[in-house]
């Protein structure tokens, strides 16, 4: 229960004095987020990327925000970062604190509510608590090994993960679920509506190629049929017409056997000119007697 009442503490502070609690906790950065000559070549327009400073601590199970991200957007985004000129004073490490999983959540919850969630929200509905209740709510470990370090480290069991979301839930204005039981109730019943929809999709897609089919079936009847009818004062055109319709293999097998079936009609009539009318049609009537 340690991290769980610590975190219930966090969330009570407002954002500078989480802030001062966790660099108390962990220390400060040692480095920069970014290395200033590359951000400032990049910044130039003279290099693609950005080359990180030595900050990672995922071995010990933490993250590393920035302390400014409760008055700008992205500030480790090259995006963000060229596009808005974001200073470089944000990358140093003084600006920097380290946090896990569930304190980093902390953060942006503190400081979605004391900015009416103009900064720190998104990060925290669309990546934050979505990890949370994956790892702790659904109690799936992350595979890789830093991630398994992050979820180690801020490990709750489910019914204080889910009074935890609950909480900060409520602190940006938004309701969560009544309980957890109501929580997997609902998350069952997505999931099956889910597999309800994807069993609709599969079944209209069968349905789809089976028309598909019955339509090319009929097609190449009424081809068939319409083969039958064709003599030595048809048209040319209308040989070509129904040989290629048909797409009878053998139709190559005097006249080039290595020619593709998918190629489109002007194709296929370039590449029967050279053949006369009368060897294309008696070809198309030995399949013909073939069926």
């Amino acid at each position: 229960m340690g991290n769980y009442k610590e975190y219930q503490d966090l969330l009570l502070k407002n954002y500078d004095e989480a802030v001062d609690f966790l660099l108390q906790k962990y220390g400060s950065a040692q480095d920069n987020y970014f290395k200033e000559k590359s951000y400032k070549r990049f910044m130039n327009k003279e290099i693609k990327s950005i080359g990180k400073g030595n900050i990672s601590r995922t071995s010990e199970g933490l993250y590393c925000h920035h302390i400014d991200e409760n008055i700008m957007l992205k500030i480790s985004d090259p995006v963000f970062i060229r596009k808005y000129k974001i200073p470089f004073e944000y990358q140093k490490k003084e600006r920097l604190v380290y946090c896990d999983l569930i304190e980093h959540s902390i953060l942006h919850v503190l400081i979605a509510k004391e900015t009416s969630s103009k900064f720190g929200y998104l990060g925290l509905t669309m990546y934050l608590m979505p990890t949370i209740e994956m790892w702790y709510l659904h109690e799936m470990i992350p595979y890789r090994e830093w991630e398994k370090n992050c979820y180690k480290k801020s490990f709750l069991v489910p019914q204080e993960a889910f009074d935890i979301l609950n909480t900060m839930h409520n602190m940006i204005g938004e309701n969560y679920y009544e309980s957890l039981s109501g929580y997997y109730e609902e998350q069952t019943r997505i999931k099956e509506e889910r597999e309800r929809i994807e069993e609709e999709r599969e079944e209209n897609r069968k349905a789809r190629i089976k028309e598909h089919d019955q339509n090319l079936k009929k097609e190449r009847i009424r081809l068939i049929n319409m083969a039958k009818l064709l003599h030595d004062k048809s048209p040319r055109k209308d040989i070509l017409y129904v040989a290629y319709g048909i797409k009878y293999p053998n139709i190559f097998g005097k006249f080039g056997a290595g020619q593709s079936k998918d190629m489109d009609f002007k194709k296929f009539d370039s590449e029967m000119k050279k053949y006369p009318k009368h060897k294309i049609l008696e070809d198309l009537n030995m399949y013909l007697d073939s069926l």
